[in-house]
Parts: structure tokens; sequence; C-alpha cells
């Protein structure tokens, strides 16, 4: 999983209560907690593999993880380590959260470059450059977000999330700015609240 779905997990489990949202705060239980959801969902066959592909490791790394040998990985490893099991715990109480938050709109904070090129005048930046964009997304975009995020696509609430900007961001005023297309990539942060 990407930034995008990260935050939008993040902003499911800042609804759920402390004892609901708790996930094991140690690298070796939370190894293992990813592991016993990759054998409940696909078997035992091959499960530690699975593991190692999610976190991007080898699978040398995850056996080191649940035997304690190592407890401190790199950060950023920690951090999908435990973005990963988030992502996979409490699935009931996270659907049940994501079904309420689907008729909300869900306002957005994010850090991403941000360019544009506009397909009548040829005009476009040469590079896009830092931005940080603060907007609510109305419940006919936040509505197929949510679902993206059900379905695990993240490329198609990439998409929704550069229709929004591009259509009622961009174009709002009409004229020329109707055939300027928004791009939208290396995304810093992406925070979500609904």
């Amino acid at each position: 999983m990407g930034k995008l779905f990260d935050g939008l997990r993040k902003a499911v489990h800042s609804k759920l209560t402390p004892e609901q949202a708790a996930i094991p705060k140690t690298v070796k239980g939370q190894a293992s907690a990813l592991l016993r959801e990759e054998k409940k969902k696909r078997g035992e066959a091959g499960a530690v593999k699975r593991v190692a592909e999610r976190l991007g490791i080898k699978p040398d790394s995850v056996y080191r993880y649940l035997s304690g040998k190592r407890k401190n990985p790199p950060k950023h490893i920690a951090q999908k380590l435990e973005n990963e099991v988030r992502a996979g715990a409490k699935p009931r109480l996270q659907k049940k959260v994501i079904q309420e938050a689907k008729n909300a709109p869900v306002r957005i904070s994010a850090r991403a470059k941000i360019g544009f090129s506009n397909s009548q005048s040829g005009r476009k930046t040469p590079d896009g450059r830092m931005r940080n964009i603060a907007e609510t997304l109305p419940p006919a975009y936040a509505t197929p977000l949510w679902q993206a995020l059900e379905d695990g696509d993240e490329q198609e609430a990439m998409r929704i999330i550069r229709e929004y900007l591009q259509t009622e961001y961009i174009q709002e005023g009409g004229g020329n700015n109707a055939y300027t297309e928004i791009n939208f990539t290396d995304i810093d942060r992406m925070d979500f609240n609904f």
C-alpha cells in the first residue's frame, strides 16, 4: 500500500476506540499478526514469503522479526509493518466505519508534486512543484474513494482524487481551464478526515 491508502486507513482507525484500534506494539508481535493474517487468508504454504513481499524485504528478515532476534528494523520498514498490520486488524469494524464514511464528505490534506498541462494552449509546467492542498471531497467523490479502498484499488483511488482536483478545483472557472489537466505525483503525505 502507498501513502494514499495508508492515509485512508489511519482515518478509519481514528474513528475506532483505543481498544478497537489496538495493534501489537513490538516488531515480533506485529510480524506474528501479519503472518497469522496471511495464513488465514491464503494458507500455511508460502506465508512467510508473502509477508516478506508485502513488506518489501527478504523472508530471512521476517524470520528474524518473528524470532525476536531483530527488534529494530529500519524506520521505513517499521512504518510499513505497522501500516500493514493496521490494514488487516479488525476487518468487520473497519468495514462498518467505511460504510458510514461513504455518505460523508472527506477532508484531504496533502503535500505532493503538482503540475499542469493545457491541451488547448499547449502550455504545461515542465516540472511540478511541491504544493500543499487542503480540500473537502463531497460524497459524490468520497463514496467511490472508500469503495476503491475496500476493493484494494489504489490506482482507482488516485484517479478519483485527481478527477476531483481537476474538475472541481482547476476547471471550476471554465474557459481555458476546461482543457487543463492536473499532474499529481511524488506524494509526500496524504491525510484524510471525515
